[in-house]
């Protein structure tokens, strides 16, 4: 099955209770009942709602489905063979049961259509009583065909007949001599001329007989000929004894391992439902699957909805044939089912499985059972385990296949699988203590194990599916190489004009959700804009699509709101967009648009919203590119072995010959990455407590070598986090107790710049009234692993944390055909710092700046450039920096660093006091999605005064003085500044929830173990030096450059400068200085939108080259070490630096103080008590609708 992620969540009941109260039309009921069966009145309803449309996943049919309800006990009890009635008379045919979608009845009449109405009601399991017989399965199977013969058996007629036809030939024969004798003439010439009449006489009717005889057989086997016509295109079913017999043979054969995903699904599912308030956790130990094997009740092949279209089309019109093939050809285009060499088989089957009768725990187990095991207790604090013993009495139901048939061996690519209706599930649950817990409600756990398990199956009930990829199953390939996003919506949020007042000022407080029209869930959220109905927002994002959600036809959605502190947020307007027509019209181009706001209806609202759209796919592979895919970290004469090369799977067709020998490409470096944890192997918690047990001579001091327990009480609970560039993404789910755990867990995110991201994978042990330790952790950049392919599957070493292991990962990376400038190929987290000799502040000819102190704001952190810092009879107001030379690198004993954490949403606002007033007096502002990545870039800054600080400081203005006529310039501030990539000491300044402190210890471990330093790079492969300074990247005269001083590669001299959003440092500007005459903001906005359309379309002349390495001397103050720094005053702050981070390194490790369990309880609770208080400051604040940390469950 696909791996679980945020868009493949893990099933819950809660959802199943969700799925049966839409159907039902319940939205206030409970609908936990309707799924564990406790209420008779919703039960009822959900039979009678139960039955409905879908179109069928396999067949592209509509066809009616109906969950399996009914007689299920007696069914599963007392197995029955369903016989249709042949003498039903079809003119007083018996009416069905009040059931929605299903026609009068009767005996099949001509063929086709006429068939399937009614023959589909005579197959089990739910087929019509009325047209029906039940009869008992017998000791001896018996093979059934569930439809009424229409052929009739003429043997015995035509030996009667032919009896009847001799005695009338010799009376013939007879009557015409004796009458030719009589009255015609005598002698010998008549006697031969009667003779030779009646012979003739008597061979015609002979002859007319066989003609009979040969037109009966005729129609006795067209009829026949009909029968199996029906049969083959899925109107007939049959019993399939025959496969009974095999099933029951290989059952006993079956290694119960191999439903090992199946269990883990199913605990997955009951650990996601269960409440957390009662029950922390939930493991399914082991599965046994008994003696008694599936019986498959019914089988019978189906026709595609093409074949019933062909049938359909003689008698149609030519204009509308088209119509509809055109329709029926984007369709399966959509579901990815446009290969002409392939072809599709589908097949329905009925299923039921019934347990022995027997007694204890010993008898039961000779029937399909599990072991699960509920962890009681309250999430975090203490659990107690609770071992049940869980039997699976029966289940029924039908599924139907799809299989893609190929040319090629293994002859079989995807299957397609759905059920047309839920299964009915029946378990019981018995504990398997004897201490004190028969008093336990265990009907209520049989019951929440049916929900779960129905829960896990109801995800694939029609027209829901899954889709499994055989040939690779077969072939025992579980590499994935194709992300499953199939490309990217580009989108930029500028502005909106006269939106709707929504507060008491005549204001509002407006902010922006992009969200898809079926989930709702918000999936990007811009900042939110005080006091203001003109907001200007210029924020851009990446969302990815996928093929499900063109299937589903979705739209996408921009949201306008209006945030309250305390009330709900008031929606202010909205605009929809179909993907598909994206898809279709707005491929590889951006454009602009102004679309007016609507209301839920679809009706005008106040307001305009100016944005841009564009849909960028994957991009092709370059064959120049094509390398021999192996490791290069791998010394040369061993590189070839196949031991030493990582796992790439089956590699048959040409794109994933591509992914496996292609690396990423520098010129396009955005893209999809796909990072998918498989599980983690031989995993173990180290015990920092000393010996075990009492020391004895000549012994370990200590247990040693891998583990070699699976499962134990002394394991630990594992669950991972993922870090894309320092900011947490996904968490999957814990797995409970065990030494191998299976995740089979993934994320699919945008990336802006391979060369430069960075994935960090921790794994941590959930335990109870303390903070989850680390185990270990990895650090993943793209640029290292990806350098000869764009996938790599490898083992990766669990360090630095309180356990071992060996944990399995594949990272995939397909670029997308969009061209970022180099200003927007960065972190969104990373720290502002100001750099050089001095600050200054120019052009403040009445001093009002003078003798002021400079507040630097961020996002998330701020920093002071204190007064005292003034240099004295300087002619300026200047601050020094006091900087110090260490070789040819300056540090700053001022040291001004500021952390970031939404680096493109966000600006730098300097805010400067004077010693009389505890307001700012005046201000200035950056916005840091101007400035490019690691480099030292000299700002010069208007200082302004304004009585709307809110309106200034947060709005993307690109001209302040002449947009708000309210402010006034009173000077200049000029200095030198850096924006440097990945998280550093100052971000502790942001920490307020457990998932901000979890990523910032994951930081500081990888620090600590020297997989990174405190600023990120951004590197090309050596591999793909080569490849670009020969030319098969981009042409024969590109080289790349590796000087930092340069902004971006040599470019061919034809190729024009590419222009980015304002001025950023650089480069040209984003736009030529607009005429005198012109001022309005709309051709303002509008030529900034043509100009972004040459720097995101593909392979235009304009294009952008390949942006420089980072400098490979770029280094920041606080990774200098102490040996290397000699002015006393830095080296004594670098090593109090690295007393702080020898501190926490112990208490990551449980060493210390930390070793001491009580002292962690006592941190942890005040850790919580710290976290509380800010959730409750944040309730009275206003905030967006920004999307959490995508899980599984």
């Amino acid at each position: 099955m696909p791996p679980y992620s945020a868009r493949n969540k893990v099933p819950s009941i809660q959802k199943l209770g969700k799925e049966l109260a839409e159907r039902l039309n319940l939205q206030n009921a409970d609908a936990s009942k309707v799924a564990s069966g406790k209420d008779s009145e919703k039960i009822a309803k959900a039979k009678a709602a139960s039955r409905r449309k879908v179109i069928d996943p396999t067949t592209k049919n509509e066809v009616v489905i109906q969950d399996v309800d009914g007689d299920f006990a007696d069914s599963i009890r007392r197995p029955k063979i369903t016989i249709p009635k042949a003498d039903v008379d079809p003119l007083s045919a018996p009416r069905p049961n009040d059931l929605p979608g299903v026609a009068q009845p009767h005996l099949p009449e001509g063929d086709g259509e006429a068939y399937r109405k009614t023959l589909d009601d005579l197959a089990p399991p739910e087929a019509v009583p009325d047209k029906t017989d039940d009869y008992l399965h017998r000791s001896k199977n018996r093979e059934i065909i569930y439809h009424p013969l229409p052929i009739a058996d003429l043997k015995r007629s035509f030996n009667a007949l032919e009896g009847v036809v001799k005695a009338t030939s010799i009376t013939v024969i007879v009557s015409i001599i004796t009458l030719n004798w009589f009255f015609i003439g005598r002698g010998w010439k008549g006697l031969f001329g009667s003779i030779l009449a009646s012979i003739i006489v008597s061979c015609g009717i002979h002859l007319w007989l066989r003609k009979a005889q040969e037109d009966a057989n005729a129609i006795n086997w067209d009829a026949e000929r009909q029968r199996a016509n029906a049969a083959t295109e899925s109107l007939l079913p049959e019993s399939v004894e025959w496969m009974n017999s095999l099933v029951g043979i290989v059952w006993n054969l079956i290694n119960p391992e191999m439903f090992a995903a199946m269990a883990d699904t199913l605990e997955d599912v009951m650990q996601a439902s269960v409440p957390p308030s009662l029950i922390q956790n939930v493991k399914v130990s082991s599965i046994g699957l008994g003696d008694q094997s599936f019986k498959i009740l019914s089988l019978r092949a189906l026709p595609s909805a093409e074949t019933r279209t062909n049938q359909k089309k003689e008698n149609t019109n030519s204009d509308e044939m088209t119509q509809e093939k055109d329709a029926k050809k984007e369709q399966r285009e959509l579901e990815g089912e446009d290969d002409p060499d392939m072809k599709y088989y589908n097949l329905e089957l009925s299923f039921a499985y019934h347990a022995i009768p027997a007694k204890g725990v010993v008898g039961k187990a000779k029937n399909l059972h599990l072991e699960v095991i509920f962890y009681l207790g309250v999430q975090g604090l203490f659990g107690v385990p609770l071992p049940i013993f869980v039997e699976l009495n029966g289940i029924i139901g039908t599924v139907r296949l799809r299989f893609q048939l190929t040319p090629n061996p293994p002859f079989l690519k995807n299957l397609t699988f759905t059920f047309m209706g839920l299964p009915k599930i029946d378990a019981s649950a018995i504990p398997l203590s004897s201490k004190g817990i028969n008093v336990l409600d265990l009907p209520l756990i049989s019951g929440f194990i049916n929900s779960s398990i129905a829960a896990a199956l109801d995800i694939y009930v029609a027209p829901k599916s899954l889709i499994m990829d055989m040939s690779k199953i077969l072939q025992g390939d579980s590499v994935k190489k194709e992300t499953d996003a199939m490309g990217l919506i580009y989108i930029k949020i500028k502005r909106a004009e006269g939106i709707a007042a929504q507060d008491r000022s005549g204001k509002s407080d407006p902010f922006i959700t992009l969200a898809f029209s079926e989930f709702g869930k918000p999936v990007y959220c811009t900042r939110i804009i005080e006091q203001e109905l003109n907001p200007c927002w210029n924020e851009q994002t990446c969302l990815l699509v996928y093929q499900d959600q063109l299937t589903a036809g979705e739209k996408l959605s921009v949201e306008l709101w209006d945030s309250d502190t305390i009330t709900s947020d008031d929606v202010v307007g909205k605009v929809q967009f179909d993907i598909r027509e994206l898809i279709k019209n707005h491929s590889n181009t951006v454009t602009e648009r102004a679309d007016k706001l609507v209301d839920e209806e679809n009706k005008p609202l106040p307001g305009t919203l100016f944005w841009d759209i564009g849909y960028f796919p994957r991009a092709n592979f370059k064959s120049s590119m094509r390398t021999d895919g192996k490791d290069v970290s791998i010394p040369e004469e061993i590189r070839h072995r196949a031991e030493f090369q990582d796992d790439k799977g089956t590699v048959t067709t040409q794109q994933e010959v591509d992914v496996t020998t292609t690396p990423p490409d520098p010129s396009l470096p955005s893209g999809i990455c796909s990072v998918l944890i498989h599980q983690i192997e031989n995993l173990e918690e180290e015990r920092p407590s000393g010996s075990f047990g009492s020391y004895k001579p000549w012994t370990p001091a200590q247990i040693s070598g891998e583990n070699t327990d699976e499962e134990a009480d002394d394991l630990p609970s594992s669950y991972c986090s993922i870090l894309q560039n320092d900011e947490l993404v996904f968490k999957t789910r814990t797995k409970v107790k065990s030494s191998n755990p299976i995740f089979n867990a993934q994320t699919e995110r945008f990336v802006r710049d391979w060369r430069n991201a960075v994935f960090t994978i921790t794994c941590r042990n959930s335990v109870h009234r303390e903070h989850d330790p680390i185990l270990g952790s990895i650090t993943l950049k793209l640029s290292e692993i990806l350098q000869t392919s764009s996938q790599k599957t490898a083992v990766y070493a669990l360090d630095g944390g309180m356990g071992y292991g060996r944990i399995i990962v594949s990272v995939l990376f397909r670029s997308v055909n969009l061209r970022l400038p180099r200003n927007l190929l960065g972190w969104d987290v990373g720290s502002f710092e100001v750099l050089g000799n001095k600050v200054r502040v120019q052009n403040d000819t009445n001093g009002y700046l003078s003798g002021t102190r400079i507040a630097i704001h961020s996002d998330v952190g701020n920093q002071s450039i204190s007064s005292s810092w003034i240099e004295k009879g300087a002619g300026q107001t200047t601050w020094n920096l006091e900087p110090v030379t260490e070789g040819k690198i300056t540090l700053q004993k001022h040291r001004v660093l500021v952390p970031v954490r939404r680096r493109y949403q966000a600006p730098i606002k300097l805010e400067f006091f004077n010693k009389s007033s505890r307001k700012p007096i005046a201000y200035a502002v950056y916005w840091l999605c101007d400035i490019i990545d690691n480099v030292e870039t000299i700002l010069t800054l208007p200082v302004y005064k304004s009585p709307m600080p809110k309106q200034m400081t947060q709005n993307y203005i690109p001209d302040i003085q002449a947009d708000k006529s309210e402010v006034e310039k009173i000077g200049t501030i000029e200095l030198t500044a850096r924006f440097k990539m990945g998280m550093d000491e100052s971000h502790k300044q942001w920490l307020k929830t457990n998932d901000d402190r979890e990523t910032f210890e994951s930081w500081e471990n990888t620090v600590a173990e020297g997989y990174r330093t405190r600023i990120v790079k951004r590197e090309t492969p050596d591999t793909l030096k080569e490849l670009v300074n020969a030319g098969k990247v981009i042409g024969s005269r590109m080289k790349l450059n590796d000087d930092s001083d340069h902004d971006h590669a040599e470019e061919d001299t034809e190729q024009e400068v590419i222009r980015i959003p304002r001025e950023a440092p650089g480069f040209e500007k984003e736009i030529d200085d607009q005429d005198e005459n012109v001022s309005n903001d709309d051709e303002q906005w509008g030529a900034f939108s043509h100009e972004l359309q040459d720097y995101v379309s593909e392979a235009s002349a304009s294009s952008p080259s390949i942006f420089s390495d980072d400098s490979a001397s770029l280094r920041i103050q606080e990774d200098f070490t102490d040996s290397e720094i000699d002015d006393e005053e830095l080296k004594k702050r670098r090593q109090k630096q690295d007393k702080i981070s020898s501190k926490s390194e112990l208490h990551r490790k449980h060493r210390g103080a930390m070793n001491i369990k009580a002292i962690r309880h006592l941190k942890f609770s005040k850790d919580e008590v710290k976290v509380l208080g800010h959730k409750i400051k944040s309730k009275f604040s206003m905030k967006g609708r920004e999307p959490g940390v995508e899980t599984e469950i």
